[in-house]
């Protein structure tokens, strides 16, 4: 029998299905049982770690890119002002 945290936690999480290169996949599955953990929990703890890294700059970036995009001609306005 499941606790409810555990239920809680089983709740929000998506499945997703994920393409790899053979030989990565292959270094994926060896790593996983080398470590005795599941492929699963590799890819969650690279994806955190890789998101730590670059995730908060690149999304700025792109937050950024989109308000100079949709209010180019108001920015521009204002630059004259």
């Amino acid at each position: 029998m499941s606790t409810p945290a555990q239920d809680q936690t089983a709740a929000r999480t998506t499945g997703l299905t994920v393409r790899l290169p053979a030989e990565l996949a292959d270094a994926l599955k060896n790593y996983a049982f080398v470590t005795d953990t599941s492929a699963n929990e590799v890819i969650k703890r690279a994806l955190i770690e890789y998101l730590k890294i670059h995730g908060r700059a690149e999304m700025m970036e792109a937050a950024f890119q989109r308000v100079v995009r949709q209010h180019g001609v108001a920015l521009e306005k204002l630059e004259h002002m």
